[in-house]
């Protein structure tokens, strides 16, 4: 086995940012890479070598030019891939774009592709490179009949990054927790493989039938059903304050309603209005906390008749009434 290295490194500028993650992504080492230049723009790498899996979690802001990496490997790997922010373009024989909260599982006997980040883009993604050899070393006591095993001994490429599907809540929620790992050690270690394993489960269910079918709404929802309602997302995350109705919404992307009301309930685990009330409730939050305006103006902003109304639905979301906001 490879030996892992630790270090922590900032960098001077965008082409050694670039020559370091191509060492990464066909190397086993952990390492942090940092780059905040107003000309080159923001740049955080973090990549974590552990026995069976290397992750690998980017963060682009407004770099100056387009990045190209180049990935790959000579032996089988499992590459599990959940774009968070913004959209990675893949060329191989054609582009393939993964955008803004979607994932992609993905089995490769061999593999070696070319990756291109935008300029002036806000991109985060997170990847995991598993080793399917040293993952079975991992769960040598486990049944044949595992799917974990039996993805990690099949012969054929498996490949969905051109069809990748939206990550849903739990897929967020073992990201984060994998992030955020409170532990050191060899019991960091333990808890963050148990993360990455229950992401691979997650993504099994959604990728393939093992275990029975799985529930996904692409059975209800065509492709372009899940891109407009990812388009919609993104509008009611820059113009909240905007949105008044659904039929507004219907009218704008040319969706129906029924559509527009379940699908999107579906992909977020939210309903449409109740989402973009989350967007305002955090906005008043925010320029309360920030004296920017009085609770008053605020309440008017948002296009509350009643101020009490707006009280009441502060205290809903946040506990505690707008006056109380420190």
């Amino acid at each position: 086995m490879a030996q892992i290295t630790s270090n922590f490194t900032t960098m001077q500028n965008v082409d050694e940012i670039i020559h370091t993650v191509n060492s990464i992504y066909n190397s086993r080492q952990t390492t942090l890479l940092m780059l905040n230049d107003e000309k080159e723009g923001v740049i955080r790498v973090n990549a974590a070598a552990e026995k069976w899996y290397i992750t690998l979690n980017g963060t682009f802001r407004n770099v100056s030019h387009d990045l190209h990496f180049t990935g790959g490997c000579q032996m089988p790997f499992i590459m599990m891939y959940f774009q968070l922010n913004g959209t990675s373009t893949f060329a191989d024989n054609t582009n393939i774009s993964v955008t803004r909260q979607m994932h992609s599982l993905n089995y490769l006997p061999s593999f070696k592709l070319n990756t291109c980040i935008r300029k002036n883009t806000v991109e985060e993604f997170f990847v995991v490179k598993v080793f399917p050899e040293l993952l079975l070393q991992h769960m040598a006591d486990q049944d044949e009949n595992n799917p974990l095993v039996t993805f990690c001994k099949r012969m054929d490429p498996f490949i969905t990054l051109d069809t990748p599907q939206v990550i849903k809540p739990a897929i967020y929620q073992c990201i984060h927790d994998y992030l955020d790992c409170p532990y050191t050690g060899g019991l960091g270690t333990a808890y963050k493989d148990n993360i990455i394993l229950n992401l691979f489960i997650h993504q099994l269910a959604a990728f393939t039938t093992v275990g029975g079918e799985p529930e996904d709404v692409s059975d209800r929802l065509s492709r372009s059903d899940i891109d407009l309602l990812n388009d919609i997302k993104i509008y009611l995350d820059q113009h909240f304050l905007d949105v008044a109705s659904l039929h507004q919404l219907t009218r704008k992307f040319c969706i129906n309603s029924f559509k527009l009301k379940h699908g999107f309930k579906q992909l977020f685990s939210n309903s449409v209005m109740k989402y973009v009330d989350q967007h305002k409730m955090n906005y008043a939050r925010t320029k309360l906390q920030q004296r920017l305006a009085d609770a008053t103006d605020v309440a008017d902003e948002l296009g509350y008749r009643h101020y009490n109304n707006f009280s009441t639905a502060f205290k809903k979301r946040f506990g505690y009434s707008p006056s109380a906001v420190e």
